[in-house]
Parts: C-alpha cells; sequence; structure tokens
C-alpha cells in the first residue's frame, strides 16, 4: 500500500529542483503538505502494522497552533483495535547522549491510553530503542496539553520515528512537536563526527559554474559537474529530476570517490535536438558518450528510479565498464506488476494537461512522461549476464512493487537487496543518512 501520495507526484514527474535552506527542515510543526499527501512532508503511518487500523491523517479543525495537526483514530467498525502511530522520520546523525521529545495532544474518548513515542531502529529496520509516556496511563478527554519524555540516544540508531500514538479507541489531535539533543534544539544539535553540520554548504550542486562542464552528443549536450577524487562514481537522477536531487549525496560521496553527476538528456541543463521517443537504452548510450569523453574506462554508478534502470542496462550492455551497480526503485518494465497503478492514473493525467502544448518544456515534458508509460524492457534473462556486484534498494512503501524489486535482485547473480522501513520512491531524500550509508558500505 503507497502512504505518501507526493512520491508519485514529485519524484516520478518531478519537474522542480528543491533549494537547500539554510538550516534542514524538519516540519515538527506538521504545517507543510505537498499536494495530495494525507500526511505532512516527513510524516508517515507506516512503522508499526497496527496502524493500518487506524485513520491517520491532517486535520484542519482542530489545531494547537497554524493550520494542520494530526489526527488518530480507529476505522469505522473497529472495536478492538492495538495501536496506531504517526511517525516524524529523522537519521540517528546527531552527536548526543539523550533525546527528549516534546508534543501538544488533545484526546477524546480515549479508553486505553495516548501519548508520544520515539523508536530508534538500526539501519537493517531492527528496533533497538523504544520510549514513551505510555506508563502514565493517559486516556479520557483532555484538552491540549504539552508532553514530554527524555531517553538515552543509542550510537548505533541509523533511524528514528517520533510522534503521537493511540493505544486503543478514542480520539487523538497531535501539533508542535520539538526534538531536544542534549536540551539542544534538533535544528542547532551537534552532529557526529563525519557529518555536515546543519548550516547548509553553499555549493548549489546543479548549477556551479566552478565545476560545471558539457558535453556534446550528436543529438544533445549533457551537463556535468564532478566532486571529489578516487574511482569513479556516477550518479543518474530520476525522471524529471537533475543533478540537485543528489545533493544531500554528493557530499558524503564526494569523501571517498570522484562524484560525476550528470543532468540526463533533456532534463536540468542538458539539452536534447532529437524527436523521437525517449528510450533507456539511448540514456545509458549517452553515459557512455560522456565517460569515454572523460577517458573513464570503469566506474561506479548509483542510480535512482530512471537512473537506477539506466545503470541495470548499462551493466547488460556494457559489463567491463561497469564496477559496482547501486540502484533504488528500479523497474524491468512499466507493467502493473511492477509499478503501483495510482502512477499511471497520475501520468496520463499529466499527459492529458500537455495535450496541444507546442513549447520545448511541455514537449520534453511529454516525452518524459511518455517513456514512464513505454520502457523499460529488460528481460530477466539479460540481468543474469550482469557482471558487477549490484545493490538492490526501494522504500517498504516505494511506488515499485516489493516483489519486483526481490524479482530483480534475486536474478543478478552477485546481489544484495536493502528495503528501507517507512519510505518511500523518495528514500534518498527521506532518510538520506541510511542512505548514503547504504551506498558506501557496499562501494567499500
Amino acid at each position: 500500500m503507497i502512504k505518501y501520495l507526493h512520491t508519485l507526484l514529485f519524484t516520478f514527474i518531478a519537474t522542480t529542483s528543491f533549494a537547500q535552506p539554510a538550516k534542514e527542515f524538519f516540519n515538527l510543526g506538521a504545517e507543510k503538505l505537498r499536494s495530495g499527501q494525507t500526511l505532512p512532508t516527513r510524516w508517515g503511518d507506516a512503522i508499526l502494522p497496527s496502524t493500518k487500523q487506524y485513520i491517520a491523517q491532517t486535520d484542519t479543525t482542530e489545531v494547537h497552533g497554524g493550520q494542520y495537526a494530526l489526527f488518530l483514530t480507529p476505522k469505522p467498525g473497529k472495536t478492538s483495535v492495538d495501536s496506531g502511530f504517526i511517525g516524524f522520520a529523522f537519521p540517528g546523525k546527531f552527536a548526543a547522549k539523550t533525546i527528549t521529545v516534546k508534543g501538544w495532544l488533545k484526546m477524546q474518548g480515549v479508553q486505553d491510553h495516548a501519548g508520544i513515542m520515539l523508536i530508534v531502529n538500526t539501519l537493517q529496520g531492527k528496533t533497538i530503542a523504544v520510549g514513551s509516556i505510555s506508563d502514565k496511563k493517559i486516556n479520557g478527554t483532555r484538552n491540549w496539553h504539552q508532553y514530554s519524555f527524555t531517553m538515552p540516544l543509542p550510537t548505533d540508531g541509523a533511524t528514528l520515528f517520533a510522534g503521537p500514538v493511540l493505544a486503543g479507541t478514542g480520539k487523538l489531535w497531535a501539533d508542535d512537536f520539538e526534538i531536544l539533543l542534549d536540551g539542544v534544539d534538533i535544528c542547532d544539535a551537534p552532529l557526529k563526527l563525519g557529518y555536515r553540520n546543519n548550516v547548509a554548504v553553499q555549493t548549489n550542486y546543479g548549477e556551479n559554474p566552478e565545476t560545471g562542464k558539457r558535453v556534446k552528443l550528436k543529438d544533445a549536450e549533457l551537463y556535468y559537474e564532478i566532486y571529489g577524487k578516487g574511482k569513479p562514481l556516477l550518479l543518474l537522477h530520476g525522471n524529471g529530476q537533475s543533478i540537485s536531487h543528489f545533493s544531500q549525496q554528493i557530499p558524503e560521496l564526494a569523501k571517498k570517490y570522484k562524484v560525476i553527476a550528470v543532468d540526463t538528456r533533456g532534463q536540468g541543463k542538458s539539452t536534447d535536438q532529437s524527436t523521437g521517443p525517449l528510450t533507456y537504452e539511448q540514456f545509458a548510450d549517452d553515459m557512455m558518450q560522456l565517460l569515454n569523453a572523460l577517458n573513464i574506462k570503469k566506474t561506479n554508478i548509483v542510480g535512482w528510479s530512471d537512473g537506477g534502470n539506466t545503470g541495470l542496462i548499462m551493466a547488460i550492455k556494457y559489463p567491463d565498464r561497469v564496477d559496482k551497480l547501486a540502484v533504488t526503485g528500479a523497474v524491468l518494465n512499466s507493467s502493473a506488476d511492477a509499478i503501483d497503478s495510482r502512477v499511471f492514473d497520475v501520468i496520463n493525467q499529466r499527459l492529458e494537461d500537455l495535450k496541444g502544448k507546442t513549447d520545448y518544456n511541455a514537449v520534453e515534458q511529454r516525452r518524459l512522461n511518455q517513456l514512464m508509460l513505454d520502457e523499460p524492457h529488460i528481460s530477466i534473462e539479460s540481468l543474469k549476464t550482469i557482471k558487477a556486484p549490484a545493490l538492490i534498494m526501494a522504500g517498504d512503501n516505494d511506488v515499485v512493487k516489493d516483489q519486483h524489486t526481490r524479482t530483480i535482485a534475486a536474478n543478478i547473480p552477485n546481489s544484495k537487496l536493502l528495503i528501507f522501513k517507512n519510505a518511500t520512491h523518495y528514500v534518498p531524500r527521506e532518510n538520506s543518512a541510511a542512505f548514503n550509508q547504504a551506498v558506501i558500505e557496499f562501494l567499500k
């Protein structure tokens, strides 16, 4: 089941680059929503399986501050339920001994108890610590009140989830959360050694004149940027994206590798003079021409979504040119067996909206959306020919179906499978720390 419709809109058919703010935006007030979202950005309801018995959404009628609050209540007809949890996900990147979670709650007719909770998971998704106020047995009907608890922060936590929890029946509203690390607000808390500080670096990835260059092809011009030194590592973005979408990966990967970040033809700052249907084989050939122009004989590849499809094809067509391959959200075909059917609804609606428009951007968007309906055509047999070690990744709430991702991994001879917990197709941005760590561990 897909938890976040914004995944469909902002990954598969994204057209806008996201600039990094001066400080990381945590959305603890639950005020930022994208079109079609049920829950605010960075909040999810997939951490506890029992949450499926609950309605988990935003509410505008009962709020503590701002326009939105989180809301939990059992689904109609559910008289015997366990507990529901809405979790705010953030990486375990902070150098602190304790963590404090605060949140404002309002409840109506809560029979068992309501509260706030923190779950700490390892990179593999194993829960190693849980904190809550469940021992206080807060229930009944209560107006807005701030609750909090403090607990030790495990050093090996990779992903943390904080938010409201409702056990049993009743209605619960939650709003205006705070997270403190050793008493310091999460926006200003110090990070573990090796992490960038919370203040964004000035490098504008995808728009960096100091490193940005171009290579001319027969019918296109590719824009690329290079960072770091060491073994080459080619970054391939998703449909409608650009170099900027890897802004949370480039700084970490460039510490160990020579990162070549490239805009695929017709996307980002790359141009496209071709007029026929786009194909991933064409993208793969473009990348080989780029590598040849840079005199790179062999490279590692990290591909996201469309970039993952391209990476698979490169490993199949050019086995001697690919060292290691890491992909997330890749598919073998565009069937309903591979991708959630609602993706096709969104794409078809987008194509309908683009009908009759003849400007360059509209034409390119039409071709890119059509690409997702027509491509790729990667066979199981061809996967078996891949020589490169492969890391096949996806989110457990990805628009790519779980069994399809597992099929890809199962048919590549030397592959590993990693499914990120409480993550969508957008995992490189949703949980960049865990994603980066997984890629770096695999490549080394």
